[in-house]
Order: structure tokens, then sequence, then C-alpha cells
């Protein structure tokens, strides 16, 4: 009884197409297969001796020709067409040692077309030969029978070929597919277990105990996973430790922080009282000196005035001084002729004496001249009297003018001194006004910073009331951290922390 095909043999000649004709199609070039095949093969391991990453596989000459002999009657298997269950057998061993091996399929698909190419020339040359030899005697369409025929042969046999290639190809990966299962099984196996290892770990740390430790020995390629674990348990526990005291010196701090921002806030609303009373005194102030500023504006243009008429007053002074002096001089004038008539009266004087003696000598002739005479006399008695009397008043006048421009002289030089002062205060009263309007106007740009300020100081009292609600809750905050970080449990103790 035939031994069934099987399946998976079956379902590969069915779908390359090698069936009983097929077969029938490979007896007609399997004795020129037989006699090239051979020499294929000695090709085939010639050309795996010269290349390094093939040759590497067999450990020398021996061995290649123990393949080579094995090779040899797997290939005339495959001629005849004897695809069964043994063939079947035959290629999943060569296949499953190429998997063994590692010799990887881009190699032995190399080999084949080696094998392909001898036998497609060694066969297609002998049967042509043999056949041409009575091809002469036939006619043309005979011949092209005779050549399809071989054509056909040839065809088969490539296609046999290809089925090999594929029944090796396909053991190659399903030896590797399952290889890479088993890996793979393995690798799930160490990986699940430090998947637990590590999940314990873990959960103890989300339990809470930052203490906890793989000690547990893994495999070399997982052992970065054991210590970095058991690094995440250090650095948190640290961590924790860190937060434990940052969290007390935190509530201490808000504590201090919020005692101070309170004081602060008294300090800043007595500040906002103080400024505003400032700002207040500054407004007053800064009316009083822009009033000062006016009324020294108005003293200037007074004294302006004031020095205008001295200037006046002194050109005046300065006429009334030059007729002084011309009047002085006029007295001095007056006064040498008075004293041209005193001497000329005088003169008459004597002339009338003089005229009165010789009248009397001259008797009754010279009584009327001596009448005359004596009125001359008279006359020049009189004129000298009040020549000397005018004389008198004219020096006494002298005297009053000289003390009068002395006077003139002593208040013109008493006038300049003033108009030097009234100038000089017309100066310093511009000075004083300019400097008003200057004080003025910094006094109220003080005033505006004050008036800034104050709104500072009103926003920075509202911002510490805010502060003190903030560190308020940063307190609160810093105590639920506590208690958060509580939950853990660690080597480092925790440390209460002082009193505010």
């Amino acid at each position: 009884m035939t031994t069934p095909i099987h399946p998976d043999l079956q379902s590969r000649l069915d779908f390359i197409g090698l069936d009983e004709s097929s077969r029938a199609r490979l007896k007609l070039i399997e004795t020129a297969v037989d006699t090239h095949l051979p020499r294929a093969l000695d090709r085939l391991y010639d050309k795996i001796a010269q290349v390094p990453e093939v040759s590497r596989f067999f450990s020398g000459r021996d061995q290649m020709a123990r393949a080579h002999s094995s090779q040899v009657g797997h290939w005339r298997e495959i001629a005849r067409g004897r695809f069964d269950n043994d063939y079947l057998a035959s290629s999943t061993r060569i296949g499953n040692r190429h998997a063994l091996i590692g010799l990887e399929p881009r190699w032995y698909i190399g080999g084949y077309g080696i094998v392909i190419e001898t036998l497609v020339r060694g066969v297609v040359h002998d049967y042509m030969a043999e056949e041409l030899k009575s091809m002469r005697k036939l006619r043309p369409d005979a011949v092209m029978e005779k050549v399809d025929i071989m054509a056909a042969a040839v065809a088969e046999m490539i296609r046999a070929i290809m089925l090999d290639i594929d029944i090796a190809v396909s053991i190659y990966y399903d030896r590797l597919t399952e290889e890479a299962r088993e890996t793979e099984q393995r690798n799930a196996a160490r990986i699940q277990r430090t998947v637990d290892l590590t999940g314990e770990a873990l959960r103890s740390y989300a339990d809470g105990d930052l203490d906890a430790r793989i000690t547990a020995e893994f495999e070399p390629e997982f052992s970065q996973i054991k210590d970095d674990i058991n690094a995440v348990g250090e650095r948190f526990g640290a961590i924790v430790g860190q937060l434990r005291q940052t969290s007390s010196a935190l509530r201490t701090a808000t504590s201090e922080i919020l005692t101070g921002a309170s004081d602060l806030a008294d300090r800043t609303t007595r500040q906002a009282a103080t400024i505003e009373q400032t700002s207040a005194a500054m407004e007053n102030l800064a009316r009083t000196v822009a009033g000062n500023a006016r009324d020294a504006e108005q003293a200037s243009a007074k004294a302006q005035a004031a020095a205008r008429a001295a200037e006046d007053s002194g050109r005046i002074m300065d006429q009334t001084t030059a007729a002084m002096e011309r009047i002085t001089a006029s007295s001095s004038k007056v006064s040498d002729i008075i004293g041209l008539i005193d001497s000329v009266a005088f003169q008459t004087n004597l002339l009338a004496l003089n005229a009165s003696v010789e009248a009397a000598r001259a008797g009754e002739a010279g009584k009327g001249f001596a009448v005359v005479a004596v009125e001359v006399r008279r006359l020049a008695q009189s004129a000298a009297q009040a020549s000397s009397e005018v004389k008198g008043l004219i020096d006494q006048s002298g005297r009053e003018v000289a003390a009068g421009a002395l006077l003139v002289s002593d208040a013109s030089a008493r006038l300049a001194g003033l108009l030097d002062a009234v100038r000089e205060n017309a100066t310093l009263l511009e000075t004083i006004a300019s400097g008003s309007r200057t004080q003025a106007e910094s006094i109220e740009e003080v005033n505006a910073g004050v008036r800034l300020m104050d709104q500072m100081t009103q926003h920075n009292a509202a911002l510490v009331e805010e502060t003190n609600a903030a560190i308020a809750q940063t307190e609160a905050q810093a105590v639920e951290l506590d208690t958060i970080v509580d939950v853990f449990a660690t080597a480092t103790p925790r440390k209460t922390p002082r009193a505010a």
C-alpha cells in the first residue's frame, strides 16, 4: 500500500505544478542530469571553498566531501521526480542543518544557481547533441517538437529545483521562528520574573515603604533594572527625607513670615496714614510757597520801581549839587564885585574928603563944592556901609551855600549809597522771587511724588494683605505636605518643627 504524501508537500507540488506528467518529462533528462550532477556539485563546493563566509561552516575538505556525497543522492532524487515523504524528510534535514549552523539562505540559493547553470548547460548540450543526429532527417516542425520537449523537460527540472529551494528556505525560517519562539518564551519567563520582583518593589513604594529593595539576583541583561529600581527607592527615600525637612522648615518659615507680614501690614497701614498726612501738609506748604512766590514777585516789582525812583532822585540830587556849585561860584563873583564897590566907595570917600579940604581952602567960592563933596562923602560912606552889609550878607550866604553844598553833596552820596542798596535789594528780591518760583515748582513735584507714594503705599498695603492670605494658605499647604510625607516610611526619622 502506497503511503500518502504529506499534506504540506502535496500542497507545494500542487501549487508549483509538479504532477505525474511533469515527472514523466523529468525522466527524459534523468541520464543527462546524472551525468552532469557530480560536476555541478564539484563547482558548487569549489566555490564554497573560495568564499570565507561559507567555508567557515565546514571543518575541512573531508566534511565538504561528505556533504558532497549527501547532496549527490538528494539531487538524483530530484532528477527522478521522486517527491515523496522520504524526499521531504531529506529536504527537512538539509534545511534544519542550514538553520542550525546559521547558513543564510542567500548562500545556498546562490549555490542552487551554480548547480542549475551547470545542469542546464550540460543537459541541453547532451540532449541537443543526441537529438541533432536524427534532426537532419526530420521536418522543421518535428525539430521544433523535439526542442519543445527538451525545453519542457528543462523547465520541469528547474521547477523541481525551485520546489527544493522552497522547502529548504521554509524549513530554515521555520527553524528560526521556532528558535525565536523558544527564546521569546525563555525571555518572557525571565522578563516576567523581573516584572514581578520590580512590581513588588514598586507596590511597596506605592504603599509608602521606601525602604523596600530588590535582593534577588537578576539575569545579567536585567541587572540594570534591579539597580535602577533600588536607586529609585534610595532616591525617593532621600527626596521624602528632604521633603520632611523642607516642609518642617517651610512651616516654621511661613509662620515667621506671617508674623513679619502682619507687622509689616500694621507698619504699612501706619505709614499710609502718615504719608496721607504728609501729603496734606505738603499741599498746604505748596500753597504757602506759591503765595510767597507771588508776594516776592510783587516786592521785586516794587523794589524795581523804588530803584527807578531812587535813580531819578539821584539824577535830581546831581542837578541840585551842580546848581549849588554854580551858586557858590556866583556868590564868589558877587563878593568880588562887592569888594570892588567897597574899594570904589573908599576911594570916593577919600576923594570927597579931599574935595572938602580943597573947598574949605577956597572959602566962599568953594562952599557949593563943599556941599557937593559932603553929599558925595555921605553917599560914599552910605555906599561903603551898604557894601559892607551886602558883603556880610553875601559872605553869610556863601557860608550857607557852602554848608548847603556840603549837605547836598553828603545827601547825594547817601542817596547814591541808598540807590546801590535799592538796586542790590531789587536784585535780591528778584533772586528770591525766582527761587520761590523754583521752590514752588520743586514742592509741587515733591507733592506729586508724595501723592504717588501715597497711592503706592495704599497699593502695598493691599498687597501685604493678599500676601498674608497667601502665606496663611502656604502654611496650610505645608501642614498638608507634612501629612502627605508622613505616609512614607523611610530610615530618616521625621523632625518635629519648632514652634513659631
